[in-house]
C-alpha cells in the first residue's frame, strides 16, 4: 500500500495545490507521491488550481480561463495564515527533485490543455509524472501525442461508470467502487480520509495507490509501517 498526498496535502490544514504544501508532502518518508489539479489560464498557461473560480481559495474572484496568468498574479493563494502566488505547472516541476509519483490531473476539458501540459512534462523527463483525469477523451487524446507517460481514468461520483474496461494504465476509484478491487490492473482510490475506509480497502487489496489528504494521521495510526 502506498500513500499519495491528495493535492499535496499530507495534514487537512495545508493549503491544497501550493507549492510549499507539495514540496512538505515530497519530503516525508511516508508519501511515496502527490496529486495536483491543472487548468488553463486565458492566455494558455497551465496552472495548478482545483476549482475553476480563484474566490475560494485567494483574495480575488473571477473564472480562471477568463484570466491570464498576468491577472491572476496580482492575486494570493492560500489563507490569512499562509498564502503565495499562484503555482504555474512550470514553475512547480521545476523545484521537485524527487524520484515520487507526480500525478497531474486536467481538471479543463480542453484539448489545448493536453497539448500544453505535455509540452511542459517533457522537458522533464527525471519526474515520474502520471496524467490523470475524468475525461477519458482527454487521455486518448494525451496518449496519442506522448505513449511515454503513464495516465489514469478516474471512476467516482457517477462518472465513467461505463468506462471501467479502458486501455489506460490505471483506474482510480472513489472508496464506492471497492467491488472492483479484484480487477487485475494497477489500482488507485481517491479521497479516503477515513480509517475505516482505508481499512476496508487493504482487507480486498494491499498493492494499491491510496490518495489522501490525511496520509500523516494513517502514517501515525501506523497503518503504513514502514
Amino acid at each position: 500500500m502506498k500513500l499519495i498526498a491528495h493535492r499535496g496535502k499530507v495534514d487537512r490544514d495545508d493549503i491544497s495545490n501550493s507549492k510549499v504544501a507539495i514540496l512538505k508532502a515530497l519530503g516525508k518518508s511516508y508519501v511515496d507521491g502527490i496529486e495536483c489539479d491543472v487548468r488553463l489560464t486565458k492566455d494558455l498557461e497551465v496552472v495548478v488550481i482545483h476549482d475553476p473560480v480563484i474566490d475560494f481559495v485567494s483574495n480575488g474572484t473571477g473564472i480562471v480561463k477568463q484570466m491570464t496568468l498576468k491577472q491572476l498574479k496580482k492575486y494570493q493563494f492560500g489563507t490569512s495564515r499562509f498564502s503565495e502566488s499562484v503555482l504555474t505547472l512550470k514553475q512547480l516541476l521545476r523545484s521537485i527533485h524527487s524520484d515520487k509519483l507526480i500525478l497531474i490531473e486536467l481538471k479543463d476539458h480542453d484539448e489545448r490543455l493536453v497539448r500544453a501540459v505535455d509540452k511542459i512534462i517533457r522537458k522533464f523527463p527525471q519526474l515520474h509524472i502520471i496524467v490523470i483525469s475524468f475525461y477519458s477523451s482527454l487521455l486518448t487524446s494525451f496518449r496519442k501525442i506522448n505513449r511515454h507517460i503513464e495516465t489514469g481514468l478516474l471512476v467516482g461520483y457517477f462518472l465513467n461508470q461505463d468506462k471501467i474496461e479502458n486501455d489506460f494504465d490505471y483506474n482510480l476509484f472513489s472508496f464506492h467502487y471497492l467491488d472492483q478491487i479484484d480487477m487485475d490492473k494497477k489500482l488507485m482510490y481517491f479521497n479516503i480520509n477515513r480509517k475505516g475506509e482505508l481499512e476496508e480497502i487493504i482487507k480486498k487489496r494491499n498493492d494499491i495507490y491510496i490518495i489522501t489528504d490525511c496520509s500523516s494521521l494513517f502514517e501515525q495510526m501506523r497503518l503504513f509501517p514502514r
